[in-house]
């Protein structure tokens, strides 16, 4: 409402107008309204919102976002086919839960959510919509988890009522799908841990106000109040001990079990120490609740706990890694296709139940359901989720096309290839999903390196002991004080097992590894896990790609040898391709009447074919042209002279002739050079391309890498075999590249780093994704990371530190229980510090 006045006052001022939902400014050619729209979309949700009576909260909520966060103009609607589907039979025995009387609960991506007005609009469904029971939408995700009755109302008329303001869905494939590793396990243990946490401080918090009365001379009273208070405390820890407390009393019963087997005290883990810490001062403090006689600890006792579970929480989220965009990606492959059977009929079936050969239709707007080829029709084609390309490429009959690509223009009929996880996308999605580790084919120092130097294994080994050493203390204490003072013996013992609890320990790993996650990704390194972090400080070789990444992927065609008529055919074939060489061909052919490609056909890695004007015509590598290719005597060394200074030469061939080869330039990314020298400087830099070894060996002059650490005309398979040599002569791996061809790299490498810019594939295959262009990015994660270990370092030292201290002064009776409680939770403190402190002295240079 108030946005509509504004409007008006600005119009008046001649000041630009904004538009009353979205706050985009509105072109001066949609003329003056009041209120102001940017466009149709905008002018509808803006009505239904206030026929709704949803638009006071909705615009208030918008106004107070921040402006990442603020609102774009609606999405396109949800699909027609994909609302027919979710009132399918096959839909709820796929995606949805029965639950008791009739109802289901499922979970959709609810696309164009932003903020909190979104969260506030979509969370009003059961108000809205007679049979919906629940809608919870998870921001961060785009996750809504919905429960409602199908006989009450249709769920394709809830995706209605959400795509009315600009909310479109798609459905959430079922966990472990295409051999994938559902998340929702982890994620259940995380929300179960996280009510824990909030029990305990809910307890702790509760005994504390009753601790400062009887601190306060309350407890002096042992027959009214004070008493009444020790009991209420005593009923108070009691769940918080046995619900909270048993994540760790499982533990260290297990560890207990462990090292009785193994008959080695090696195997005590730092729980047990902390559960005898708590069970020691709640059992003593029980006796004195029920005796009438010494002190209490219940506060410490619950605090303990619930900092505790506060530790293990943060670590927990820390390790949950980056599935979130393999869920999105899963959702993006249609579960429904309409198979087109002789004569013209279509039919909707199940996408699983197809098969090769058969031909399914895709109406403009859908998702293509399958891999395969374009029967009929000719469209564009949005391939952004595969490669990175924004513009939609232009599809024919003989047109490869994959599953979760968008048909934007004009109905296609395409014959299946490849179907479910053996699609492009979905064996991807099921590479990138498998559990984490070791590369595959790793051996020797490399597995002894990821299993034995893993900063948390560290931590854990460091607890073993250190647990083994409290717990002798905690023994020796006991016996010395019960000669020395009977009545301080268990006080004294209480106070060591409080004061060298190692909760410090057990934060100082996984708060720094999640702080520096979170660093991270403000600087545009998103990193899969901590062990990365790790990883990245024992690199001693590094393998670079070249296009895209040493250079900077803006070819453009620089000269050329043949006719100047092959070179248009060459810009036929390629035309609406994404790859770098095929948009210099386009740029080349720019203005120029291009005749029309059919049948054609990519060779990935080499080339491409097709007809055209009635020619056959091939281009790629001069190698494989060559292959077959009769070579005019004009043409001798062409191929040679147009690799010279670093070009890339591309063959054309014509009806099994060379016709014509093309020099391809790419200039250097500016920090190409120095960020060589500060990788050389630590560790053995490799170039490894597709391009012919001229060309390679040029660019590797260029930026200092020595000829023979340069590889020239590479296949993913051979870069792949690059990085296995290398990790078998004990070399510990980084590669960097952003293209399809080096996801086997990537995949088998110690860190896979995928730059900017670069295809869906190399970015699901590696550890580590930059949103940034530039080689500086794999300088910025090695530096980063050798930042985070030595803070991780730090912490430890700083607990070891305290904890040494305080046992000595526990043992020689100089802390009571209470000190003890309260220089607990202090070196923890100290330690969040210190994690939150690495950014601003480890920043990347």
């Amino acid at each position: 409402m108030e946005s509509a006045v504004r409007g008006k006052k600005d119009v008046a001022a001649g000041r630009s107008v904004t538009c009353a939902h979205c706050g985009l400014t509105v072109p001066p050619a949609l003329g003056v309204s009041d209120p102001a729209f940017c466009c149709s979309s905008c002018r509808t949700v803006y009505g239904i919102l206030q026929d709704s009576g949803l638009d006071a909260t909705y615009y208030r909520l918008k106004e107070s976002a921040p402006a990442s966060g603020r609102l774009r103009p609606p999405p396109v609607g949800t699909p027609e086919s994909l609302l027919q589907e979710l009132d399918s039979p096959d839909f709820l025995e796929q995606h949805a839960a029965p639950l008791d009387g009739g109802s289901f609960r499922t979970e959709l991506y609810v696309d164009g959510v932003h903020c909190a007005a979104c969260v506030w609009l979509v969370e009003r469904l059961p108000e809205h919509v007679d049979g919906v029971y629940s809608a919870r939408l998870n921001l961060a995700r785009g996750r809504l988890s919905l429960t409602w009755h199908p006989e009450e109302v249709a769920l394709s008329d809830i995706a209605r009522w959400l795509a009315r303001f600009g909310y479109p869905v798609q459905p959430r494939v079922p966990e472990g799908a295409m051999g994938g590793v559902a998340q929702s396990g982890a994620s259940r243990a995380e929300r179960q841990l996280l009510i824990r946490v909030g029990v305990a401080w809910a307890i702790a918090g509760n005994i504390m106000l009753l601790a400062f009365a009887l601190y306060g001379g309350l407890d002096l009273d042992m027959t009214g109040l004070g008493s009444a208070a020790r009991w209420l405390s005593l009923a108070l820890a009691l769940p918080a001990v046995i619900y909270g407390g048993s994540v760790f009393f499982r533990r260290a019963w297990a560890s207990v079990r462990l090292a009785a087997r193994a008959r080695s005290l090696r195997h005590i883990h730092m729980d047990t120490p902390i559960s005898a810490g708590i069970l020691t001062g709640f059992g003593y403090s029980a006796w004195a609740t029920i005796s009438g006689q010494g002190e209490i600890w219940f506060d410490s006792i619950t605090v303990l706990i619930a900092a505790l579970l506060t530790a293990r929480w943060l670590q927990l989220r820390a390790q949950r890694l980056a599935g979130d965009t393999s869920d999105r990606l899963l959702a993006l492959l249609p579960s429904v296709a309409r198979r087109v059977f002789d004569g013209g009929r279509t039919e909707r079936v199940r996408s699983g139940d197809l098969e090769s050969g058969q031909l399914v239709r895709v109406q403009p707007g859908e998702l293509i359901p399958v891999d395969g080829t374009v029967d009929e029709g000719e469209s564009h084609v949005g391939h952004a989720v595969l490669t990175g390309e924004s513009r939609p490429i232009v599809v024919r009959p003989g047109t490869a096309v994959f599953a979760g690509t968008i048909n934007e223009t004009s109905p296609l009929t395409v014959r299946v290839a490849r179907t479910g996880d053996q699609t492009r996308i979905g064996s991807l999605i099921s590479w990138a999903s498998e559990p984490g580790g070791p590369p595959v084919g790793a051996s020797g120092p490399l597995s002894r390196v990821v299993s034995g130097r893993n900063i948390l294994h560290t931590a854990d080994a460091l607890g073993g002991w250190f647990s083994i050493t409290v717990l002798v203390l905690a023994g020796a204490s006991a016996l010395v004080w019960s000669f020395l003072d009977p009545a301080r013996a268990v006080s004294h013992v209480v106070a060591l097992l409080v004061i060298t609890c190692p909760c410090a320990l057990g934060m100082a790993t996984p708060l720094a590894l999640a702080v520096g996650l979170g660093r991270a990704a403000r600087r545009g390194l998103f990193i899969k896990g901590e062990s990365v972090l790790e990883r990245a400080t024992t690199i001693t070789a590094v393998v670079l790609d070249k296009t895209g990444t040493i250079t900077e992927g803006a070819m453009r065609v620089d000269a050329f040898e043949g006719a100047a008529g092959a070179l248009e055919r060459a810009a036929s074939v390629e035309a609406g391709l994404a790859h770098p060489i095929a948009r210099a061909f386009t740029a080349w052919a720019d203005g120029r009447q291009l005749h029309a490609a059919t049948e054609v056909r990519h060779v990935p890695s080499t080339g491409v074919e097709a007809r055209v004007a009635g020619r056959r015509v091939r281009v790629g590598r001069p190698a494989w042209i060559l292959e077959t290719a009769a070579v005019p005597d004009a043409l001798q060394g062409a191929s040679e002279r147009m690799a010279e200074g670093g070009r890339t030469p591309i063959a054309i061939e014509l009806d099994g002739t060379l016709a014509a080869v093309v020099a391809i330039t790419d200039p250097l990314r500016p920090d190409a050079r120095s960020t060589v020298d500060w990788l050389s400087r630590r560790a053995d830099v490799w170039i490894c391309s597709g391009d012919d070894m001229a060309t390679t060996l040029h660019v590797a002059d260029l930026v200092g890498i020595p000829g023979d650490r340069a590889i020239g005309a590479a296949t993913p398979g051979r870069k792949k075999q690059l990085v296995e040599t290398l990790q078998q002569q004990g070399h510990h791996v980084l590669v960097v590249g952003d293209g399809v061809n080096d996801t086997p790299a990537l995949r088998a490498a110690h860190i896979g780093l995928a730059v900017a810019d670069g295809s869906a594939a190399s970015r699901m295959a590696a550890h580590v994704h930059v949103t940034r262009p530039g080689l500086g990015a794999a300088r910025d994660l090695l530096q980063h990371s050798e930042g985070v270990l030595h803070v991780v370092r730090r912490n430890l030292a700083f607990s070891l530190a305290y904890n040494v201290v305080g046992a000595g002064a526990a043992l020689a009776g100089l802390v009571t229980p209470l000190f003890a409680a309260v220089a607990m939770p202090v070196s923890s403190f100290i330690v969040v510090i210190s994690s939150l402190y690495q950014t601003t002295r480890h920043r990347p240079a």
